[in-house]
């Protein structure tokens, strides 16, 4: 018995997914479709789109606009933006914390990591880091973020809870 389960879920089809790909230099986002690996959807966004995130259930794409200084929200059904975040200057990259109420951005011009409440849509605070941050990741308890820096070849280990 427990073997025909097996087999049918080894012959089972793939759930195709959706895969998003910030274009930099075409100040759009393409969406993938994963299962027939395939585009099927660009969309024009801010200028100099770098660094996305999904949020926790996939309803909303944040896109890091570098060139507007801004934290574009994208809503995934619709492919419209819907909103934008405030941001430091020149976000290349972010991380969204596991609970989705914080992005962690990485602002180039002013080696700063800005934070954001995603609720209240404003800035709560600012991290200074190496020059050049670029790299975001977070732990998957929130607790410890890790930002790069692209010109002095660090990585910042910052703790999230103080």
């Amino acid at each position: 018995m427990w073997v025909a389960a097996l087999l049918a879920t080894l012959i089972a089809p793939a759930h195709a997914y959706k895969a998003y790909v910030s274009n930099e230099k075409g100040n759009s986002i393409t969406v993938l479709d994963t299962e027939k690996l395939e585009a099927t959807a660009t969309v024009k966004v801010g200028r100099r789109p770098r660094g996305i995130a999904l949020n926790k259930d996939g309803s909303e794409l944040y896109i890091c606009a570098g060139d507007d200084d801004a934290i574009q929200v994208l809503d995934t059904k619709t492919l419209k933006v819907t909103g934008k975040l405030p941001s430091g200057p020149d976000p290349e990259l972010l991380a969204l914390s596991p609970d989705g109420d914080v992005i962690y951005v990485s602002n180039e011009n002013d080696n700063l990591v800005t934070l954001i409440d995603v609720k209240k849509k404003e800035m709560i605070g600012d991290i200074p880091v190496g020059v050049e941050p670029e790299g975001m990741a977070i732990s998957p308890d929130g607790k410890l973020l890790v930002n790069t820096s692209e010109t002095t070849n660090m990585a910042h280990l910052i703790d999230t809870q103080s």
